[in-house]
């Protein structure tokens, strides 16, 4: 049970200002260019999937003009895409050294052990929250939340274990996700191997 009766009256409401620290991304003064010798690498929205997982080996390397380290990512630290068709969170479970996170993303860390980064993510990617981002997004061709809007975010904080469960059945759903993928890709390979071997026979 992720939410017993026992845990309702224990449930806290914050503003996400009040529980995390929100760092705008890097923003380059020119076009970034992708150099293999780059001394940092730079997480873009393209470094993301349909289903919105990141793709570590898609980010492009390059020589930061800025002073990197106010941007720099760690593991824990949350991505949230505010300049775009979508808005997501995304929680980076990998220890990236030299990483940034492009201008198009706050970098949301959390500010104590009350709150699990991941189950943050995951309550910013929920309906309610999603509904009040969307509904307070700049009117332009390219979607944009601001700082302020996204600072003044309600979140509902859970006991820690109810975070933690919640943390627990989503990697377990996201996990059977990516093999049932995994397992119609081998189907649709399978398949077209037998109908091409029926030209040979």
């Amino acid at each position: 049970m992720l939410m017993g009766e026992y845990a309702m009256d224990r449930i806290r409401t914050k503003q996400l200002a009040s529980i995390a620290d929100i760092q705008v991304g890097y923003q380059a003064r020119s076009g970034i260019q992708n150099e293999s010798d780059g001394t940092y690498r730079l997480i873009q929205g393209k470094d993301f999937d349909s289903s919105h997982n990141l793709k570590i080996d898609n980010i492009k390397r390059f020589n930061p003009e800025r002073i990197p380290q106010i941007y720099s990512v760690i593991k824990g630290d949350i991505l949230f895409q505010a300049r775009g068709l979508e808005h997501f969170a995304y929680c980076l479970t990998d220890s990236l050294e030299n990483t940034v996170a492009a201008g198009t993303f706050y970098i949301i860390r959390v500010k104590n052990n009350n709150v699990l980064p991941r189950y943050l993510a995951w309550w910013i990617n929920q309906v309610p929250a999603r509904s009040y981002l969307q509904s307070q997004a700049g009117e332009t061709s390219i979607s944009y939340v601001s700082k302020f809007t996204i600072s003044k975010l309600t979140v509902k904080i859970p006991p820690i274990e109810v975070q933690a469960n919640i943390v627990k059945v989503m990697a377990l759903w996201q996990c059977e996700k990516e093999l049932h993928d995994q397992y119609e890709n081998l189907k649709d390979r399978m398949i077209n191997k037998i109908c091409l071997k029926s030209f040979e026979e």
